[in-house]
């Protein structure tokens, strides 16, 4: 007699990661944005001190947004509407789109097909992240931003949501 196999499909129902298996793979809680220096210290906070975001990886989409938790004072004798623009690309991304995930690298490339900014659309945005203690740390390659005469790296700090 040929043995049976049984097989039970769960639907809907969460499976549990493997001990110590890290994925990119869910929904991440922004915890902070930081430009770091060279030699490790905080150069300035891209979002302000208290930014607020997150990242969804599901099945191959992707989608990144974050802005400045601190809402500016806007100047009563100029133009809201002025005033709104500037702010809006000072202090707010996102962007969304297929993103290709290579787990050796540690890197993931969006696809952008919607963006903040209409020059995002249409371009391939390449970041990589690692885990650390239970947090994953993202942004784009080390040490690719320059400011005057400082080169940066972009760190961001996530938490899982899920």
């Amino acid at each position: 007699m040929i043995g049976r196999i049984l097989l039970i499909v769960a639907v809907g129902v969460a499976l549990p990661r493997a001990a110590g298996a890290e994925s990119l793979e869910g929904r991440w809680r922004l915890l902070a944005a930081e430009d770091i220096t060279g030699s490790g210290d905080v150069f300035r906070y891209p979002w302000g001190p208290h930014p607020v975001g997150s990242i969804v990886v599901d099945h191959g989409s992707c989608y990144l947004q974050i802005m400045s938790g601190d809402v500016p004072a806007l100047d009563a004798a100029k133009p809201a509407g002025d005033q709104m623009k500037a702010l809006i690309l000072s202090s707010y991304i996102a962007y969304t789109g297929p993103c290709t995930i290579d787990e050796t690298e540690k890197s993931v490339t969006f696809h952008v097909e919607a963006a903040w900014r209409p020059d995002y659309v249409g371009t391939e945005q390449k970041r990589f992240y690692r885990f650390e203690n239970g947090r994953l740390l993202f942004g784009p390659a080390p040490n690719s931003m320059k400011v005057g005469d400082q080169t940066l790296t972009r760190r961001l700090t996530l938490e899982r949501v899920q």
